[in-house]
């Protein structure tokens, strides 16, 4: 009987003592989820932005519906940068963080991410083309290599045909090519000039038989001359556009580029032979652009987008195509409890239609 009792006592401080490692090594089932959340934004449009004092945009929405299908409440609040957004979540100041959040291998190791609810990259924004820049353009043209090696071809063959015009018709038509050398030279260099171009006003034309064997020369020499004076024009307003143009990533090389400090952008272009500027707020990177004060500025492609077709009408363009692809994830701090539940809340939403309407209401009709 007393080793009944004893090996009953033995088996009962077993099994307490099992449910004790059972819960020590699970904690998360002996947690309860918390019913209100500390949700962290950044101004990042058409995600999140501030209108009318409140935070509105495609990843506040997102996250309105995530919560209603997790019944849960929260406080939502903006921090300034992505990096003091991350950096609160790392330090559990903050339980969820949502606007535009790139995921990558190095932010993954301070905190934890959702599955992907956007797929995204970087695009090139640059300046409309204004009359402003219409007066350097033309400089630019006049003073490049190849107009100015066509406008000394051009003057001197036009020298050469001058003094070979005076010098047979200055005996034979002094009246209109004087024998003195320099108003007898000025007046052929007008002939040869006014017949290259016009094919002579009728003012001044040689009468011996070697000058108008000149003319004739000179009439069908000056076709040539001005055929190759326009391609030379046109091959230099294709060499500018060329130079000045920004269609690509390969294109920055030497250009001034701004973006956002500590964004992926940032990190991206640091690899690059390209002169970066890099501004806390993504207002001022914009500011800068519309200012001339950089020729390109490369951030998130849909950022981008949205303020071209609201804020930047008629001064910025986007160029090229998205590159460097990256995907939105929502940050949370590691070990979430939270972060299963909002992996099935987003695959619901995707699945419901809801996800469609909101992307369409913010980005237009789905591709």
């Amino acid at each position: 009987m007393i080793k009944f009792i004893l090996y009953k006592k033995v088996w009962q401080q077993a099994f307490l003592l099992g449910l004790l490692l059972i819960v020590w090594v699970n904690p998360a089932q002996s947690k309860e989820l918390p019913k209100s959340l500390r949700v962290g934004t950044k101004p990042f449009a058409p995600f999140a932005f501030i209108q009318n004092g409140q935070y509105i945009g495609f990843s506040i929405d997102l996250w309105n519906a995530i919560a209603n299908q997790l019944n849960i409440e929260y406080e939502l609040y903006g921090e300034e940068t992505v990096t003091d957004l991350l950096n609160s979540v790392s330090s559990s100041s903050t339980d969820v963080a949502i606007a535009g959040i790139t995921i990558t291998a190095e932010r993954e190791k301070t905190v934890d991410f959702s599955h992907p609810f956007f797929e995204s990259g970087l695009q090139i924004m640059v300046p409309l083309r204004s009359n402003s820049l219409a007066v350097p353009s033309f400089l630019g043209i006049i003073f490049s290599p190849i107009f100015l090696n066509t406008i000394g071809v051009l003057l001197v063959v036009i020298l050469i045909s001058a003094h070979l015009l005076w010098f047979f018709e200055r005996k034979h038509n002094p009246e209109m090519f004087p024998k003195e050398y320099l108003s007898g030279i000025g007046e052929a260099c007008w002939w040869s000039v006014v017949t290259v171009v016009t094919v002579g006003y009728g003012d001044k034309t040689p009468k011996g038989i070697p000058g108008r064997m000149i003319a004739v020369v000179w009439m069908f020499s000056g076709v040539l001359l001005i055929s190759y004076f326009t391609a030379s024009i046109s091959s230099a307003l294709t060499v500018q556009k060329l130079e000045n143009s920004i269609q690509g990533i390969e294109s920055l090389n030497g250009k001034r580029v701004a973006t956002v400090k500590g964004s992926t952008a940032s990190q991206y272009l640091a690899n690059l032979p390209i002169n970066i500027t890099e501004f806390e707020q993504v207002e001022d990177v914009f500011k800068s652009l519309e200012e001339h004060q950089v020729d390109a500025v490369v951030y998130d492609a849909p950022v981008l987008k949205h303020y071209a077709s609201q804020q930047g009408v008629g001064k910025v363009q986007v160029v090229g195509s998205v590159f460097a692809k990256q995907s939105y994830g929502i940050a949370l701090k590691q070990d979430s409890l939270y972060r299963e539940q909002i992996n099935q809340a987003l695959l619901k939403l995707q699945e419901n239609g809801t996800y469609e309407e909101l992307y369409e209401k913010w980005f237009g009709q789905v591709n």
